[in-house]
């Protein structure tokens, strides 16, 4: 009896083991889902490789609005107390989708994230999402493509993020959220809020009466 319970438990301790590596990914060029520097669960979030089949619609001000926790400056995650890291981890849990457009497109430096590499292949495109094409990047919210994702779409590459960015094309952004804590120096300058989604499982663009995947 006590070696079939041992082997249950271990058996369930493997399905839970499984589903983090489903959830966060393993190495990608050699990088490990929580990255090489800075904060190791913040990267283990923007690395996430988990897609869901169906999202959560949210209107770009209940984004813009999700409210902050106060006291947690840059600090690491390890270092929030429970009751924040609690509620902050409820919203990250949310897979959302959120309709606007975008002001502009980067290609990020180096980042821990991504154990600090400099190839192109391996770092993120910074996303600025503004509910209109009219906005100031000071009233946007920032979305990020990981390297992970990009890698399985063809279609987002910087070329044809710009020309959506000049189209002022309508798009439909789905992902996780998550809150980015490391730039509360940006907020009123170039984002909103430092709730991000990030990263990005889904782009769409609005043609011909009808939302169209970008592939």
């Amino acid at each position: 009896m006590a070696k079939r319970r041992a082997t249950i438990v271990l058996l369930a301790a493997s399905v839970v083991l499984l589903a983090s590596f489903a959830a966060f990914g393993q190495d990608f060029d050699g990088c490990p889902p929580e990255g090489k520097g800075g904060d190791s669960a913040l990267n283990r979030l923007k690395n996430r490789v988990q897609v869901r089949s169906t999202f959560e619609a949210m209107e770009f001000e209940e984004l813009a609005e999700l409210p902050i926790p106060n006291g947690i400056g840059k600090k690491h995650r390890s270092e929030w107390p429970a009751a924040i890291l609690k509620t902050v981890g409820t919203q990250e849990n949310r897979a959302v989708q959120v309709v606007g457009y975008l002001l502009k497109v980067k290609l990020e430096g180096p980042e821990g994230t991504n154990c600090g590499s400099n190839v192109q292949r391996d770092r993120d495109f910074h996303l600025w999402l503004a509910n209109s094409a009219d906005d100031d990047r000071s009233d946007s919210v920032v979305v990020e493509i990981s390297p992970r994702f990009r890698a399985q779409h063809s279609s987002w590459s910087l070329t044809n993020l710009n020309r959506l960015v000049k189209q002022r094309a309508q798009l439909r952004i789905s992902g996780w959220l998550m809150l980015d804590q490391e730039h509360p120096e940006q907020l009123g300058k170039t984002r909103v809020t430092l709730w991000e989604i990030h990263p990005i499982m889904k782009i769409e663009v609005w043609s011909s009466g009808r939302w169209r995947e970008l592939q």
